[in-house]
């Protein structure tokens, strides 16, 4: 079958990779436009315009596409898309800044252009995974951002910069062109999709990554959003690289370089904000709190420079020392994680020290360049490495192992535990939304204890304007993420947003109370607006009454610490009454920092390890967490029958020979099921669970002698294998051929599988089997709403799918936690088996079953060869 006549399973999803490259065939257009034309023909008007074109097109319309493309569980996409979108978004900025300002950027374009240009040759490699058009789009883009940085010095590198600027929009417009009519058509018109270079799938798993995944691990997968890992890091490869060139004196003027940052720190928090969704406190506590940390440092840095302060550029300021705790406390649960991981960790939490004020200038200078120059390329590998794992779903590039299990480090946290569980806090219909709640609870303590730190530095108008960078930066914006992160928890949403908006308020008047001689540098502008502060303070201390009752719902530590902010609050108070006692509101702050940290703690283990150590953490007021609308959601009306009754599996049979869509049982977890008769019902099933087009679905049938009588064409070795597997938690990954309509698929062969694969699934149970055996061959996947646990019971399948399906095969608790192991036969005569998922089975037994199969057949053939002589 040629690469014209080349079906899809189903395409459910609009193709946000056309919005992604159109956005750089305007982008690539507009920068090469300005290339053509000599810096001195320029005009201010038409940079400017240019630098908004870039800032709309390549900034918001690509991250829009790469957002989309986190939806669509399509990890390099969502990942390539945002990152350029900083990339041009920041080229805009720039353009705007020298063409307005007068300031001289080349300096400050330096380190993000080659950051970028590093960013781009990853994002090459590892797209030659995927198709053939994305890595000369990226591989393109990686040289002409290293000609855009000749060209900052001369003129000759604008010239081949536009010139490969020019084969840019060439061939992202080809790869526009070949995803809107794969939309349009559902089938691939031009080439360039559905194959890819290099299949890692193939590819065998690198020594020193986890080849089986424990069933816990494995049933915490999830699709629903690609892994933005990947994002991350690449977002940490900007940021410290400009760090780096900075404190190594190649960059002069910072907060020229502050958009790079900015818009990098960006894509750090979409990466933070998209592990939150996945429910990975780990990943969201991590960039969260790397993306925390920037910000206070550039923040920091960029206001000393443009208030004429010259400390060295780094900030005598105590909230630096909050850091520390956080990032060793990610490397105590990094142990856990690989390798990478780790490292990643413990270079952050040496960095931090070397911003440590009490470090003599000279050398915490040099040490924090040096430091972010290693986590630059550290992140650089990292980003590569999660990438291609992420899109081959194995340990393909070398992680490293962990070094202590996750069982283990609870464990070893047990020991110390000093409270009990709270069974409610703790049970397993609370656990997606406690573990959400606890990754936005340790982001808001965190950024509580950096400004509750950072404003006891004092408020000398020399230090004024960093000192309101870190508390506006930490205090008020991190806190707005926090509370927009527990929107997405349905628990304790309310009052948790309303209480890290308090704090969020209290920190913005505070800066404006307490720094008030700095923003009204005129005594009598000052005296105007004493009354209007007074005012300001005396609702901010109503609010945070209100904040303190709040409190009571969601934490005891919570609790103390909205109390706090209230005795902080009333320091502030006496401070605009002129009336405050010396050094009371720092120690107060002191006070509030450590328990901010406490909490911070505190909720990390929770989320990460799922175990309280430390007391506190549960409400002081219990609130019932249904809802009304679960109360009053009705019954439903779909069928129910049970497996044990023939006519339960009559009624099931003649829903799916109708049409239908249906859960059903299976020897590993609940499925859902349609009848390959039905090629419309098939397609249904992607939109009952909003499974993503790419992932494609399996066929099942009730014993191997059908399959033997389509007569595939299958090599005795694939025979043998496929015999020792079936029936039992094994599904084979076989080649598609006209034999499928010898077993009963007709126009349904298009929706199932992929455009040359197709998966075999041999249930061993007998239910299923006998519903096959009724029906004919059916098509199935896990019944579950995609990226969510699989359904272990057929309540769970009707809690969830309920409304969506029409009918429902009971059969109590799954015999496994987990589906079935997916095995690649593909290839199985010239180059064995390999794994496309382990589930199950484990994958020694498969080998062990490969093995004895090979060696059958290579015994029959030398006994075959014996007979002839």
């Amino acid at each position: 079958m040629g690469w014209e006549e080349k079906e899809f399973a189903a395409v459910f999803y609009s193709e946000p990779g056309v919005l992604g490259f159109l956005a750089n065939v305007l982008s690539a257009f507009l920068a090469a436009v300005g290339n053509m034309i000599d810096p001195g023909e320029q005009t201010v008007v038409g940079t400017v315009i240019t630098g908004v074109h870039l800032i709309v097109i390549g900034g918001f319309v690509q991250l829009v596409a790469g957002l989309l493309s986190f939806r669509k569980y399509d990890h390099l996409a969502a990942t390539a898309f945002v990152t350029f979108a900083a990339l041009w978004s920041s080229m805009g900025v720039l353009r705007i800044l020298e063409a307005t300002s007068g300031v001289t950027v080349t300096s400050a374009t330096l380190p993000g252009l080659v950051s970028y240009a590093c960013v781009a040759l990853v994002l090459s490699v590892t797209s030659a995974t995927t198709n053939y058009i994305m890595p000369p789009v990226a591989l393109t883009a990686a040289i002409l951002l290293s000609f855009e940085t000749v060209g900052l010095y001369h003129v000759w590198g604008k010239k081949v910069a536009f010139a490969l600027e020019v084969i840019l929009v060439l061939i992202a417009l080809y790869g526009a062109t070949a995803l809107l009519l794969k939309g349009v058509f559902q089938r691939w018109v031009i080439p360039g999709f559905g194959n890819v270079p290099f299949n890692v799938l193939l590819f065998g798993t690198k020594a020193g990554g986890s080849k089986n995944k424990s069933k816990e691990e494995e049933k915490k997968k999830n699709t629903k959003y690609a892994e933005p890992m990947g994002l991350g890091y690449l977002s940490n490869v900007a940021v410290a690289a400009i760090f780096a060139f900075h404190y190594l004196g190649f960059t002069v003027s910072f907060p020229t370089a502050t958009p790079w940052i900015g818009l990098a720190l960006v894509s750090l928090i979409i990466a933070a904000y998209y592990s939150f969704l996945r429910n990975d406190a780990f990943h969201c506590v991590m960039f969260g709190s790397q993306a925390t940390f920037w910000l206070c440092q550039a923040a920091g840095l960029a206001a000393y420079s443009l208030a004429g302060e010259n400390h060295g550029l780094r900030s005598p300021l105590l909230g630096t020392w909050a850091f520390l705790p956080t990032f060793l406390l990610l490397i105590l649960v990094s142990l856990t994680k690989d390798k990478v991981t780790l490292a990643n960790n413990l270079v952050f939490a040496l960095l931090s020290v070397a911003w440590f004020s009490v470090i003599p200038l000279a050398g915490g200078k040099y040490a924090a360049g040096a430091l972010c120059a290693a986590l630059s390329l550290l992140s650089l590998y990292s980003s590569f490495a999660n990438l291609i794992n992420s899109v081959a779903e194995k340990p393909i590039m070398w992680v490293g192992s962990k070094s202590v299990s996750m069982a283990t480090l609870r464990e070893g946290l047990q020991r110390f535990r000093c409270c009990q569980p709270d069974p409610e806090t703790n049970s397993k219909k609370n656990a997606d939304d406690r573990c959400r709640e606890d990754s936005a609870d340790t982001l808001a303590f965190l950024s509580n204890a950096v400004a509750a730190w950072a404003a006891l530095s004092g408020n000398s108008v020399g230090t004024a304007a960093v000192h309101m960078a870190w508390i506006v930066g930490a205090g008020i914006l991190v806190q707005l993420l926090s509370a927009l992160l527990s929107l997405k928890v349905k628990t304790t949403a309310k009052p948790a947003g309303m209480v890290y908006l308090a704090n969020a308020l209290m920190w913005g008047v505070w800066t404006l109370v307490r720094f008030s001689g700095y923003i009204f540098p005129n005594n009598s502008a000052l005296d105007n607006h004493q009354d209007s502060l007074l005012v300001g303070v005396i609702v901010l201390m109503v609010i945070n009454l209100g904040s303190i009752v709040s409190s009571c719902i969601v934490s005891k530590i919570w609790l103390v610490t909205t109390v706090l902010a209230e005795v902080v609050q009333v320091c502030l108070l006496l401070h605009t009454l002129d009336k405050l006692p010396a050094h009371l509101a720092e120690a107060w702050l002191g006070l509030l920092g450590v328990v901010c940290l406490y909490g911070a703690g505190a909720g990390l283990q929770a989320a990460v390890c799922g175990v309280d150590v430390l007391p506190g953490r549960g409400p002081v007021w219990q609130v019932n967490s249904d809802t009304e609308e679960e109360s009053s959601s009705g019954q439903l009306t779909i069928p129910t029958p049970s497996s044990r009754k023939t006519s339960g599996l009559r009624t099931i049979a003649d829903i799916l020979d109708g049409g239908g869509v249906c859960g059903i049982p299976t020897d590993t977890v609940y499925a859902l099921a349609a009848s390959c008769k039905h090629p419309d019902a098939i397609k249904r099933i992607y939109h009952v669970k909003s499974r993503p087009a790419e992932k494609p679905i399996c066929v099942c049938i009730s014993h191997l002698g059908q399959l033997e009588a389509a007569r595939p064409g299958f090599s005795p070795l694939l025979w043998d294998f496929m015999r020792r597997c079936y029936p039992g938690g094994i599904s084979c990954v076989v080649p598609k051929g006209d034999w499928l309509a010898n077993l009963g698929l007709g126009d349904a062969v298009s929706y199932i599988g992929t455009s040359d694969s197709i998966c075999i699934r041999v249930p061993d149970s007998t239910a299923t089997a006998h519903l096959v055996s009724m029906t004919g061959p059916l098509g199935i996947t896990s019944a579950n709403p995609s990226g969510e646990p699989d359904s272990t019971h057929h309540d769970m399948v009707l809690s969830s799918l309920g409304d969506k399906i029409d009918g429902m095969l009971c059969d109590g608790p799954s015999n496994e936690l987990v589906a079935s192991t997916v095995v690649n036969c593909m290839k199985i005569d010239e180059v064995g088996i390999s794994f496309f998922r382990v589930g199950c089975t484990p994958q020694e037994r498969v080998e062990q079953l490969f093995a004895q199969a090979k060696e059958a057949v290579q015994h029959a053939q030398l006994e075959a060869s014996i007979n002839s002589l």
